[in-house]
């Protein structure tokens, strides 16, 4: 299978290239600004890879991602960031790119490449979305608002993709071990790990395990499905 991942730099992107590249599958890695590092992690891999970029927080260069996209049997969108903070202190600018790098950019790619499958073709998505999505947090609304966008975006496209031969299936991570987590305080992961049952973060190679999974043809029959990933702190 030939997937595309974006955010495939990243630390659960990764996770999930090393996973799919042991299965044997073609790889079309997107990154934003580590192309360089990119080139280096991929001498490793056993597969063929393609290396893409692209800032799809930005509409102008997200309309240029999309035209230049190939055909695939698998997407994968992990790519995104998040903002920690009031509401009332997040900037508009800064509103307007998570929600179009979260959410526009993944029904963009969607659009794109469902119309360039052959009707019959099978196109399988998979949404790295969170628990907050899920449930809402104070201090990171506009975070939230992105990734329950997302969650409705694969409630509603898996009733129209399933008849075109392709599904669409969410994983929602909890506290996972990640750079973009280390920006906490140690106050604050001492008090999220004290409402966590399962006693610890999450690791990005559990995240990647149900990515792979979803992506497989075990799970061909799930579409619509979301599984959360959180140790039970939700």
């Amino acid at each position: 299978m030939r997937i595309l991942i974006t955010g495939a730099s990243g630390a659960i992107g990764w996770a999930t290239v090393k996973r799919l590249a042991e299965d044997g599958h073609e790889l079309v890695l997107h990154t934003h600004q580590r192309k360089t590092e990119l080139e280096q992690l991929v001498k490793q891999l056993p597969v063929t890879t393609e290396i893409v970029t692209g800032d799809l927080s930005d509409r102008s260069a997200l309309a240029a991602f999309c035209e230049t996209l190939p055909s695939v049997e698998g997407f994968i969108h992990i790519a995104g960031t998040s903002f920690s903070g009031l509401l009332v202190d997040q900037t508009v600018r800064s509103a307007e790119a998570m929600l179009t790098l979260h959410v526009e950019s993944l029904i963009q790619i969607a659009q794109v490449l469902t119309r360039k499958k052959a009707f019959s073709a099978p196109l399988s998505i998979v949404v790295v979305s969170s628990v907050l999505g899920e449930t809402g947090v104070a201090g990171e609304v506009v975070y939230s608002t992105c990734k329950a966008a997302q969650l409705g975006f694969v409630k509603s496209y898996s009733k129209e993709l399933g008849a075109m031969h392709g599904r669409v299936n969410a994983v929602t991570p909890g506290w996972i071990d990640t750079p973009m987590n280390a920006v906490f305080s140690e106050e604050d992961r001492e008090l999220a790990l004290a409402e966590i049952p399962a006693g610890r973060f999450g690791r990005v190679e559990e995240v990647a395990s149900a990515i792979v999974y979803l992506m497989s043809r075990e799970s061909e029959y799930m579409n619509g499905a979301v599984l959360k990933i959180d140790g039970a702190w939700m």
